[in-house]
């Protein structure tokens, strides 16, 4: 015993003799967080500043190309830029297996961003903790590496809870969506799993030299407790892989935020009382957060903020089921705005009344004269679970003229603003026309310094198009009357035969449709009806010849043929925005890099820029 009480005795001591420095360098971890969120924050302001100029700009003259620098300073500034986004963009790899695609490894930009983060923490844990027999503290030498790993663990606590959250303040100041956060939310909570590991791996080497591991284990609780929020950690890391958050979204949810809870309470009676502010930032974080979708919410539903009439909470909304199992969800008066290509978080309590569930908001706001409220759509690709069971859904309610009451926190979400670009390619597949198809409406509709658009949607069936008839309808007409070159090609890659019935019944209903075959498109052989291809080629030349909507049967086309023909045509700087499954996004990073670097641009050469945005499928 009188051992064990020297050894606790030696502890006390210990953590006074260390907490100073010990608190400097967490400190230093926040200095330093908030460094990069500075820079973060200057980028922002910067590309701001250089979008509302550039607008600005065009309007005065739209016979210049205001997204082409000019100046020493600008060059300057988008050479630095490129040299970023083609160390950033590439993703050199990846993989597409149904297991094995979770293993994909971030892309090099994050990769980078990780490593210094990395070199940041080892720097933070190691600097002046190694002890020499000749110094003083030498009898420490095992609890001074201890005590510097659990601040160096606590510290970061905080942090990976503010990258949790939808309100946070490194989002709402750098523009940078949660979403785009969370991979770095995933791997800070790995990191910690890490150096808890050297924490508590030094405390029990001393134990073990001295004997007292099973006197540790009985007297002192808070190894208990310490051990426990280690083992929640690891649980967390385990349920958060990819493959089970898909698996069960829902179940995840629920368990990530029971768990989430359960180590702030284990943390909180492990460390000492000096080192809990960590934890109370980490509730106060989260608190906030809570707190501010609660109101959120409520003021969206009650309709409190609108000025109108009494309404019922919630709002009315039609469900249709349209071909591909798909199911469109019309709220018609939807009493709030928001920006192409944000989400909303939906709850049908008459579907499933325990769940939530993200969905891109596949409309644009646009009131009209006699409302002061706009037309909202979703569009859901039924697969399993709640998704299957609306799609089942709104075919009865085809029957019986049904309306839904639905209740919707959002929008959510910080999609890029592409006005300020010359040339803009949106690429998507099947349902992630959900998030190119609004951008569309907004950049035909909104002013800006946009010349050149091309739209490239992948489906499987023409029987599809029917999901964004009337959007593609509508960017063509809008185009035409701005006199905007605008490109539309549908690429259709099911078998010829059925594609070719497909288009013929799809044709009349959208109208200025070019339907090519496998030579017009430049793509692989398929065979089309030579009297539609020539109906359909004899009435396109009526239309307005920069505005196009063409189907093409064939298969997958390639990148090559997406994006390297405006790029090399644009005469500013042009915006790549894609939309699909990881195997698409990964391709589109590695060839704008590849691109960028190939063209030398902003390197003297005169080739411009390339802006690149990826939204990828899943959870």
């Amino acid at each position: 015993m009188d051992g064990l009480k020297s050894s606790m005795d030696g502890m006390d001591s210990s953590m006074g003799m260390f907490t100073a420095e010990n608190k400097a360098v967490a400190l230093g971890y926040w200095y330093g967080v908030a460094g990069i969120t500075g820079l973060l924050v200057a980028g922002r302001l910067i590309t701001s500043a250089q979008s509302h100029l550039r607008r600005t700009r065009f309007q005065l003259d739209d016979s210049k190309v205001p997204s082409r620098p000019e100046s020493g300073v600008a060059k300057a500034y988008a050479t630095t830029i490129t040299t970023l986004r083609e160390l950033g963009y590439s993703q050199p790899v990846w993989f597409s297996g149904r297991i094995s695609k979770y293993f994909t490894p971030p892309p090099l930009g994050q990769c980078l961003l990780l490593a210094a983060y990395w070199t940041m923490l080892l720097i933070m844990l190691w600097s002046n903790v190694i002890l020499t027999p000749s110094t003083s503290q030498y009898a420490y030498k095992w609890e001074k590496v201890g005590f510097r790993a659990a601040w160096v663990s606590v510290t970061q606590i905080p942090f990976i809870y503010l990258l949790s959250c939808k309100f946070n303040p490194i989002s709402l100041l750098t523009g940078i969506s949660y979403v785009r956060l969370n991979w770095l939310h995933r791997w800070s909570a790995r990191t910690v799993f890490l150096t808890i590991i050297v924490h508590w791996a030094y405390f029990f080497r001393e134990w073990v030299l001295s004997d007292l591991v099973k006197w540790e284990f009985q007297l002192m609780s808070m190894v208990k407790y310490g051990f426990g929020a280690w083992s929640v950690i690891g649980w967390m890391i385990l349920t958060g892989f990819g493959f089970f958050r898909a698996l069960n979204h829902e179940l995840f949810v629920a368990q990530h935020i029971c768990a989430a809870a359960a180590l702030l309470w284990l943390l909180y009676v492990h460390v000492p009382a000096y080192a809990q502010y960590n934890v109370w930032l980490s509730v106060a974080f989260v608190a906030f957060d809570w707190f501010a979708r609660i109101i959120l919410g409520v003021l969206r539903n009650t309709h409190i903020l609108s000025w109108r009439t009494a309404k019922a909470p919630g709002y009315a909304a039609t469900a249709e089921a349209l071909p591909g199992n798909m199911t469109r969800l019309t709220i018609a008066h939807a009493d709030f705005t928001w920006r192409a290509g944000q989400h909303i978080h939906l709850w049908l309590p008459t579907i499933r009344p325990f769940e939530v569930h993200p969905f891109t908001i596949a409309s644009i706001p646009v009131r009209s004269s006699s409302t002061s409220s706009n037309t909202l759509e979703v569009m859901i690709k039924a697969h399993s679970g709640f998704t299957r069971t609306l799609y089942n859904a709104a075919k009865k309610d085809a029957l019986t003229g049904k309306k839904r009451r639905v209740f919707i926190n959002g929008p959510w979400g910080m999609p890029p603003d592409l006005r300020h670009f010359e040339t803009v390619v949106l690429i998507s597949c099947a349902s992630g026309a959900s998030y190119i198809a609004p951008m569309l409406r907004r950049l035909v509709t909104s002013t800006g310094c946009v010349a050149k658009l091309h739209v490239h949607w992948i489906i499987r069936s023409a029987q599809h198009l029917t999901w964004f008839e009337s959007s593609l309808r509508e960017a063509v007409q809008k185009a035409q009357l701005r006199s905007m070159h605008l490109q539309i090609t549908v690429h259709v890659t099911q078998t010829s035969e059925d594609s070719s019935i497909s288009s013929r019944g799809v044709q009349g209903s959208i109208g200025d449709i070019s339907v090519v075959d496998s030579e017009a498109s430049s793509l692989s052989p398929a065979r089309t009806d030579d009297k539609q291809i020539m109906s359909a080629r004899e009435e396109i030349l009526a239309v307005d010849p920069n505005t196009a909507l063409r189907i093409c049967h064939a298969s997958r086309p390639s990148l090559e043929s997406m994006v390297r023909p405006p790029v090399e045509a644009a005469l500013g700087e042009t915006a790549v925005v894609t939309c699909g499954g990881l195997a698409i996004t990964a391709q589109t990073r590695n060839f704008v890099a590849a691109l960028s670097d190939e063209r030398a641009v902003h390197k003297g050469t005169g080739a411009q820029g390339i802006f690149m945005h990826n939204e990828t499928y899943g959870y």
